[in-house]
């Protein structure tokens, strides 16, 4: 199958700006991209137009044209295309007026986006027999309850002082070698006197299965003041260990009744390979070098629009003998980072993308040295395997078990209540002292949580917003509010404990001015707000999911293209010539299906009056396809290969050359819009 493959660059152009021009649009149009494909990179030459059009100073609308080439050599993942055509689109950035007095220009930054298809291994497609999701769950694999009693020595207390209230907050634990420890601060509250804390912390011996994961709660169960400033302190403990792994689980069919849970369903597990190659010095020259270790590697994953980057770095460690025939060791972090694809088709439209998970794990890692000059210079071969397992956040209701099938008991995440979200506020903001007419307004996202008390949830928001505005002199300048914002949402289900996800953003933002030509913001934010308990859960299992049958694609389609090119000057010898794809399309009708694109080519030839001369060509080419392709989801062509020859017997006015490409047609499958 193949995923789309996406390349963002960013472009700056800064031409003189007349004094007091206001930018009316601007227009950009991609006049041609080359491409050229080299052994370990693409080569990419973009040249676009920009048509400015403004308001003068006076009031008439003028335009303002230049043209702008742009050159870039990207590193593309392994499994993206070679000899495919590649698409560039432009979009703008951002627009500024800088400088002061006559001496002004205007900046604009251009966003250049390319995008082909990158090949990837089929996707675990499974079809899950009944009813069941497979999904990556909790598995709980023991449940324990303890006791801890201690008598604790605590100089500030006195027995004769009544005791207000006692509690154990900010509990953590944690595992260990030796077994689970539980940290925590008891709090004392007296009728009079300042309040008191004591750290308390416990570590409990057991043996911790592997991989597992701990859930627990404390609750302090009785503290007495005795005499000798001493306090008996008893804890009940109740933990839950757990271990995550792949489960079939079965799920209500939809009108059932039951309880709505979130479960992390699994979409795809794959293990994939990245090697690359580097050239590091050593701190000193070296006689000899004995030996390269991976010390160790790690790795994680940073979600963006453009894709998963998976990155991480190798520890190595280079072991050498310097020119006192002394043994030292070098350590040295490299990084490593690898682009997947972004998005995981989504199963409905209402799943989101902040629902995903990606979880990266190092297998493997290896080092080879493949070169040493200088007795310094030290060119590395690195090699890392690793898994990528992704799943999806989806709300599902898990009957109970019948009783027939085989059960397992896992961690859910129950939902208590989903509440669509309001709030309106206006917020005061002062004048600049510079001030001379507003620009633009806009909101940025900051933190957002909910703490759930008895009844409801308290939301609390800080977002930015920005007030962009121009000064007496013409400059842009810029005001950031912070504003903490703070209200209550009602709700009879919530207790404390739960857990509340808040989702809001801005729908309405607007920039007012009273009578007395004071400022404010009134902000209309919108969202959602979900809550959630942790609750251990007997769940019964269904069949085992089995693969899903595959689209049967066709063999590649290959096709020869000859023609012979007229050319401006009669040609003695061809110096080089590079040819590569442009845009291609499908065309159906009634008859026939038909792929329509073209081929561009750059060539130098020596020409008969002894000059070097530079011609590019595009060439106009299709191909008749049999109904089948038709339903192909994709068809990339690739060029294979190319041939430009002289002609020495051309019998036209000038001059020309034979030209041959050699055309792959590959079929995909694709989930890709």
């Amino acid at each position: 199958m193949v995923k789309r493959w996406r390349a963002d660059e960013k472009v700056i152009v800064r031409v003189p700006w007349p004094l007091g021009a206001k930018v009316h649009r601007i227009d950009l149009t991609i006049n041609d991209l080359v491409v050229k494909w080299e052994p370990r990179r693409v080569h990419l030459t973009v040249e676009f137009e920009r048509k400015i059009r403004y308001l003068s100073a006076t009031g008439t609308l003028r335009t303002l044209s230049d043209r702008i080439t742009y050159q870039k050599e990207l590193m593309p993942p392994p499994g993206l295309i070679r000899g495919q055509p590649l698409e560039v689109e432009a979009t703008s950035l951002y627009l500024t007026v800088q400088g002061q007095g006559t001496a002004t220009a205007l900046e604009q930054g251009i966003g250049l986006s390319f995008a082909g298809w990158e090949e990837h291994p089929p996707a675990e497609v499974f079809q899950p027999a009944e009813q069941s999701w497979l999904i990556l769950g909790k598995q709980l694999v023991a449940r324990e309850r303890f006791l801890h009693t201690e008598t604790l020595y605590w100089p500030e207390l006195n027995r004769k002082e009544p005791l207000v209230e006692k509690a154990l907050n900010n509990v953590e634990f944690s595992l260990t070698r030796e077994g689970i420890h539980c940290q925590g601060e008891l709090q004392l509250s007296f009728a009079q006197g300042p309040q008191k804390t004591q750290r308390f912390s416990v570590l409990i011996p057991y043996q911790i299965p592997a991989g597992a994961e701990l859930a627990g709660e404390a609750e302090l169960t009785d503290l007495k003041i005795v005499d000798g400033n001493k306090a008996l302190l008893a804890v009940t403990i109740n933990c839950c260990l757990l271990q995550e792994k792949p489960l079939p689980v079965k799920v209500a069919a939809s009108g059932e009744e039951g309880d709505p849970f979130f479960l992390w369903r699994l979409r795809e597990r794959k293990n994939r390979e990245w090697a690359g190659t580097f050239q590091v010095n050593l701190p000193e020259q070296a006689k000899l070098l004995e030996e390269v270790t991976v010390a160790g590697a790690r790795g994680w994953t940073v979600q963006e629009e453009k894709g998963l980057l998976c990155m991480g770095q190798i520890l190595l460690e280079l072991f050498y003998i310097d020119h006192q025939d002394q043994e030292k060791c070098y350590r040295l972090r490299i990084p490593w980072s690898q682009w997947l694809t972004a998005a995981l088709p989504l199963p409905t439209v209402k799943a989101k993308p902040e629902d995903r998970v990606y979880r990266l794990e190092v297998k493997k890692a290896k080092a080879e040295a493949v070169g040493f000059a200088h007795g310094q210079v030290l060119t590395l071969f690195l090699q890392l395997a690793y898994g990528v397992t992704a799943a999806q956040k989806e709300k599902a209701v898990l009957p109970i078990p019948a009783g027939t099938g085989k059960t397992t008991t896992l961690l859910a995440e129950k939902l208590i209540s989903e509440a669509a979200i309001e709030y309106y506020v206006e917020i005061p903001v002062t004048t600049p002292a510079d001030f001379g007419e507003s620009h633009h307004l806009w909101w940025r996202k900051g933190v957002e949580r909910g703490e759930t008390v008895r009844g409801g949830v308290l939301i609390r928001a800080q977002p930015t917003i920005i007030w962009q505005y121009r000064n007496k002199d013409h400059q842009m300048k810029v005001v950031e509010v912070k504003p903490v914002l703070d209200w209550f949402h009602p709700s009879p289900l919530v207790r404390p404990g739960q857990q509340a996800e808040v989702k809001i953003e801005a729908i309405a933002l607007e920039l007012q001015k009273d009578n007395r030509g004071a400022f404010r913001i009134q902000l209309l934010l919108s969202g959602r707000l979900t809550v959630t308990a942790p609750e251990i859960r007997t769940v019964e299992l269904g069949g085992q999911p089995e693969p899903a049958e595959g689209l049967v694609l066709p063999p590649p389609k290959k096709a020869v293209l000859k023609w012979e090119e007229k050319l401006p000057h009669a040609v003695r010898q061809v110096r080089s010539a590079h040819f590569f794809l442009g845009p291609f399309h499908r065309i159906k009708t009634d008859e026939l299906f038909l792929l329509e694109g073209e081929v561009k080519g750059e060539i130098i030839y020596l020409g008969k009056d002894g000059r070097d001369h530079h011609y590019r060509l595009k060439k106009a080419l299709w191909a008749s396809l049999p109904p089948a392709y038709s339903r192909i989801p994709v068809l990339v062509p690739v060029l294979t290969g190319w041939r430009c020859l002289p002609l020495p017997g051309w019998n036209w006015e000038r001059g020309g050359v034979w030209c041959e490409i050699a055309l792959d047609l590959l079929a995909f499958s694709s989930k890709e819009k």
